[in-house]
Formats: structure tokens, sequence, C-alpha cells
């Protein structure tokens, strides 16, 4: 296995159509910009070659949805990369795929380009919930899309929901039975999380959707966590479970706060100490790469504090929790000097525990992470 370096995250804004849940950087009905972005974001990648000088173990196209363009411009795109960046041998190359938008021609040239891993947004088993959160697609879509894909490709990824307006138990039971059936690599599974300035927001603000309370919420988490982990499936990250050999090494990238470089509107990047993000609207990002060659809109310089702060609350994440030696490597002191008070406090309340030279999260303290991570802030 690849030691986990650096990575690219390309981000394709566009959507047929956008879910009622979603806050991400995308639009619909912008077909007419499509050609534009590709020659803007390829030219994007190569005018940036020299940020980060690294090995890259994985590529990962997100979005919007990544399969609205052209193929053909996916397979430029990541030629651009192999071109002036350096890759790992065995680089995770992922690319992010919505049902009712597959086929067997586009699956092809994602072939042909490098990708070896997919990840389909299925999210539901029924098609009322689906449609009452704005997906495009029903459930029969998915299992032929899935069929199809899976011709293709070994290494797939599906994301599941839970705790959705009006979504039972037993809806939750049968979706993660019927995903566990497919036998897929990797299942990310999420709590909805309900964003300011979505139409979910504002239906739920209307009093037009009742939302899972928290007990419901936390009782459908932990059904998930251990039927996956039943069915082989390895809880690694609070909502990803994956067989063995299948942890997506992009996501680890993130949680291990390592360095990565982001393309395309509102994509942040991650190099020394500082943060920095595109602008997010399309044409505007399209005009400042054409004009100066990058679309920098934001920039955040990392203190010491804010770095040390990142590496705890992002690691702990994981289940194999954050090591002391990758700390002291890092920072140059113990996490157990920096942080023994917030370690102290929640090793009391039996939300972290020590083993041998790593901290990780007890269930209890998985439970209320949020609540923990925040005592890691300065």
């Amino acid at each position: 296995m690849t030691m986990i370096r650096s990575g690219i995250y390309v981000h394709i804004p566009f959507c047929k159509r956008k879910c009622y849940y979603c806050d991400f950087n995308s639009y619909a009905n912008m077909e007419d910009s499509f050609f534009s972005f590709k020659e803007a974001i390829i030219k994007e990648i190569k005018t940036r070659k020299e940020e980060l000088k690294d090995i890259y173990t994985s590529v990962y196209i997100g979005g919007g949805t990544p399969n609205v363009l052209p193929p053909i411009y996916i397979e430029e795109i990541l030629s651009e990369i192999y071109e002036n960046y350096s890759l790992s041998n065995d680089a995770e190359i992922t690319i992010e795929l919505n049902p009712g938008l597959i086929d067997e021609e586009k699956l092809k040239s994602y072939k042909k380009a490098g990708v070896n891993r997919i990840s389909i947004g299925l999210q539901s088993w029924q098609n009322n919930l689906l449609k009452a959160i704005g997906r495009i697609h029903t459930v029969s879509d998915f299992i032929e899309n899935y069929g199809l894909a899976s011709k293709y490709f070994d290494n797939i990824n599906i994301d599941i929901m839970y705790a959705l307006p009006n979504q039972t138990f037993e809806n939750f039971k049968e979706t993660l039975t019927n995903v566990i059936a497919l036998k897929p690599s990797h299942i990310s599974c999420y709590g909805l999380i309900l964003e300011k300035g979505t139409p979910l927001y504002d239906m739920y603000e209307r009093n037009e959707i009742k939302l899972a309370d928290d007990e419901f919420e936390l009782m459908m988490f932990h059904y998930g966590a251990e039927l996956l982990e039943a069915n082989g499936y390895r809880h690694y990250e609070i909502s990803n479970y994956a067989l063995p050999g299948f942890e997506c090494r992009h996501n680890k990238l993130y949680w291990m706060d390592l360095h990565y470089l982001g393309f395309g509107p509102g994509a942040y990047s991650f190099v020394g100490n500082k943060r920095f993000g595109n602008i997010k609207n399309v044409k505007k990002y399209i005009d400042m790469i054409y004009n100066d060659g990058h679309a920098v809109d934001d920039v955040d310089e990392l203190s010491l504090e804010d770095r040390m702060s990142e590496f705890m609350f992002l690691g702990l994440r994981m289940m194999d929790g954050v090591n002391d030696k990758d700390f002291k490597e890092r920072f140059g002191e113990s996490m157990f000097y920096v942080f023994k008070d917030a370690i102290y406090k929640n090793m009391e309340l039996g939300l972290l525990i020590k083993e041998e030279d790593a901290l990780k999260l007890t269930q209890n303290g998985v439970d209320v992470s949020n609540n923990v991570f925040e005592d890691f802030l300065f």
C-alpha cells in the first residue's frame, strides 16, 4: 500500500438539477458554460504545476455532478493532470457519478482515462424519499447503473443517507440491507445536515417537513455501524465503511491533514500553512483564469495553533485516531502535553481512550464527536 502523500481535487460545479439538501458550489442549467469551463480548468491545472512539488497518491473528481460533462472533457482534464503532476504508480483516481446519467460510453471513457474508483450517490432505496430530497433518479435507475458500473470497476463507493424527512427506521434498514447485498467495496453513510439557504431548510422553516430527532438519528447511526461491520465493512471514519484494502485514500488525506491542490470554482487547496480557495462564481472563475491564470479569492494563513488543532479534530474522525509520533514529527512536541487539559477532560468523561501512542474516540465519544472536537480549539 502506497504511503498517502498529496492529493488533487477537481471540482465540476454543474448539475442536472440541484438536490434540495445541497449547499455545495453547484449550478443547474449551465450547459452553455461547459466548454469554456473545461478550457479554464485545464489552464489552471497547467499554470499551477509548481505550487506543490510532491508525489500525488490520489485524484478526486467531485461536484456537482461530474458525469453531466461530456466524457471527453474528463479525459482531457485527467490527461492534463498526468502531464503536469507526478502521480504514484497506484494512484487512486475517483470520479463521483449520479445515477440516471450513467451510460456505457461514459464508463468506458472514464476507464480509458485512468479512473479506477467511482462513487455513486444513491442516498435512499425508496423513490418517495428520493423525490422528497430532489434527487433526479429512481431506485431502478440506480440498480441498472450500478450493474453497468460494476462491469468496468471493482472499486465502487455507494453514498447513502439517514435522518431524511419522513424516513422510517424500516426505510433505512431496507436501504442498508439492499446496498450491502450489492457488495460495493466502500459505503459512505451520512446523517442529513440541514444547511441554511437550501430548499430543504426553507421547507423546514415553513413546517412543511419534519426531521428526525437526535435520539432517532443516533439509533439509525448505531444500527448502520453494527450491520455494516457484521457484514465485513470496517468502520474506519465516523461516516465511512470499507471492505479490507478499500478505504478511500483521498478522504483519508484530508483527515490526516496532508497537502492537496483544488482546481475549479470554489475548490480549496492546502499547501504549507496556507489554505486558499477559488472564487465560487463559474463565470468569474473562467474570466480570472483566462486573465490571471489563477482564481484565488480566499486565503487563510494558519497559525501553529490552528494547524495543531486541525491535526487533532480531523484525525480524531478516524477510528484509528491520532498518533503522538506523527504529532511530534510535525510539531516537535507531544500532543499529550499541548492538549493535556482537553485530553484529560475527555478521557475522564469516557469520550477518549489512549492506546499506547494513539488517542481515539470511544463509542460514546463518536456519538458526541463535535463536542469533543471543540475542546481542541485554542
